[in-house]
Order: C-alpha cells, then structure tokens, then sequence
C-alpha cells in the first residue's frame, strides 16, 4: 500500500482540482485526523489509536456526490499491527440548518493490514488484504462556499477479521464556482 499511496493522492489532487476549472462541477478535497479502534484489538489491547485521512469528491447536487479516501487507521498492539484503507462511497449531505449538514455515506473499501513480530530474536512479517464494505455518519460546517469543518463517525466492516471505527475531525476546501 505504501508504494500506491503517492499515486493515489496524485490522483484524488489531480481529480479534484482539474475538475474544479469545469463550471458549476462541484468538487473538494480535505484531510482530517482522529482516533481508530479495533474491536477484536481493543478487548486484549485497550487502545485508542491516532489516524488520519486524506478525501476527495463530487458532488452532482446539493444533497449527493461520490467520495474516495485514504484512511490510515492506525497502529495497534504496541505498533505489531498496522491498518490502512482506501474507500469509494456514495455520500448523502442532507440539509439541518443554514450551514449545518448531516453526512451519510456507504460504499467499499480495499484494505491492507500488516503484522510484525520479533521474539527470541527472529523477526515475523506478513500482511493482508482484502476489501468489505464501510458506512459512516457525520456532520458538515460550512464556513462559506468554500470551506467547511467536518465531524465523521466511519466503520470498516471486517477489517482483516474485525470492525474498525474511526471517529475524526476534517477540513475540506470546495473548488468551482458559486
């Protein structure tokens, strides 16, 4: 995952942005950070982990649009075990208030997770990957046209094995015009 990490970013900035000169197409990029848990994890570990998150979307109207994302969740049991993931999901931006938001969002993701282990001197590493399905709800402030403060609740079904929750805080900056 490391070694497409650059070209994925490349191409939700490229994406966005080209898309951004075309009129009255509705794009964002953001990035945010937060915490992760995994369930199975967090029964033998009890960690709250940092993580982040880089996204990039369009939106076909006020209320619907198509968002990709790559989330590294995090590393847990004492840093043996690494999560990442890369999302597409339809999202639903339904109106509360003036400038108020609720997010909901669902789609796919395709992860990786890696393992490591020394003990006795002999050092282990595998991976795995796979991809499972991921929702989340949140909620957006928007400043203005063009920025807005996002707070997200996201779930990654089965994630090598177990559900993943990430809870973050995020900015995203609206191209196009008004």
């Amino acid at each position: 995952m490391k070694k497409y990490l650059p070209v994925v970013l490349a191409s939700l900035l490229s994406t966005a942005s080209v898309a951004g000169e075309v009129k009255n197409l509705n794009t964002y990029i953001g990035a945010g950070a937060g915490i992760s848990k995994d369930e199975i994890l967090d029964r033998y570990y009890n960690e709250t982990i940092a993580a982040g998150k880089l996204f990039a979307g369009i939106t076909y109207n006020t209320y619907s649009g198509l968002e990709a994302s790559y989330a590294y969740l995090g590393n847990f049991a004492n840093s043996q075990i690494q999560q990442q993931a890369l999302a597409l999901n339809l999202a639903a931006f339904i109106p509360l208030i003036e400038n108020l938001r609720l997010i909901a969002k669902g789609g796919i993701y395709y992860y990786q997770l890696d393992v490591s282990s020394s003990s006795t001197g002999t050092s282990i590493n595998s991976s795995d990957n796979g991809n499972n399905l991921t929702f989340g709800l949140g909620l957006k402030y928007n400043f203005d046209y063009r920025n807005a403060l996002r707070a997200e609740w996201e779930r990654y079904k089965d994630l090598g094995g177990s559900d993943v929750d990430m809870y973050s805080v995020s900015y995203s900056y609206r191209f196009g015009r008004q």
